[in-house]
């Protein structure tokens, strides 16, 4: 399976001009699965000093029916999701609609009201399992089973200072589970890009750019 990591420049805030920015990515990408970073038509609430997730999940709501993906393709996008309970930070499998909730939201986004999801989920696309890890679920790796995959998808955002530490993070889940990891990272105000292939010794890390990382994975 091939799959590109997507790796926006985007305008925080301004979820219709992030659509687009990303439409034109999946266009280029060549992978069966392409894989967009947390909160990828938003930019975080990290550095919002007010920040209305709610407004934020309706307008991401609305942007998200605008995306052409390709036949053939899957788009696994993440974004604020308003749903009956209350809003989670979420990653959607689309066009399928298949979805997984981050487990531990952050500080930030609790006293955002952002709610935590339920379970783990495992996906499969073609002969290929894999699940997601959002952000703050990369510490909690203990409490999400990860046999029979093939894969892992981790959903964040590198800045310079925390690159370091959270690459070291990923490394050593990519060591005790015996499996490649794939970093979805963005570009937009500090947050500075640099998505990454993960295996065993190997890491591989996208540029500071908008762009794409092709990986296939055997």
């Amino acid at each position: 399976m091939k799959i590109s990591l997507l790796q926006p420049h985007i305008q925080r805030g301004e979820i219709a001009y992030n659509r687009v920015q990303i439409q034109s990515l999946i266009e280029q990408a060549e992978g069966e699965l392409l894989v967009l970073p947390e909160y990828a038509l938003t930019g975080s609430l990290t550095l919002e000093t007010t920040p209305n997730p709610r407004a934020w999940a309706e307008s991401c709501a609305r942007e998200k029916a605008q995306f052409a993906i390709p036949p053939g393709k899957s788009l696994l996008l993440n974004s604020l999701v308003l749903f009956e309970d209350g809003l989670r930070n979420c990653c959607e499998l689309l066009p399928g609609g298949e979805s997984y909730c981050k487990l531990f939201p952050d500080e930030t986004e609790q006293k955002a009201g952002i709610l935590p999801g339920k379970q783990p989920k495992v996906f499969s696309l073609g002969d290929k399992r894999f699940s997601v890890l959002i952000c703050f679920d990369l510490p909690h790796i203990a409490h999400i089973p990860t046999d029979g995959l093939d894969f892992l998808l981790f959903i964040y955002h590198f800045t310079p200072r925390n690159l370091e530490r959270v690459l070291s993070e990923a490394r050593d889940v990519a060591r005790s589970r015996c499996l490649p990891v794939l970093v979805s990272s963005l570009v937009s105000d500090q947050n500075n890009g640099k998505s990454a292939f993960i295996r065993k010794n190997l890491t591989l890390l996208l540029g500071e750019k908008a762009g794409i990382m092709e990986v296939e994975i055997t």
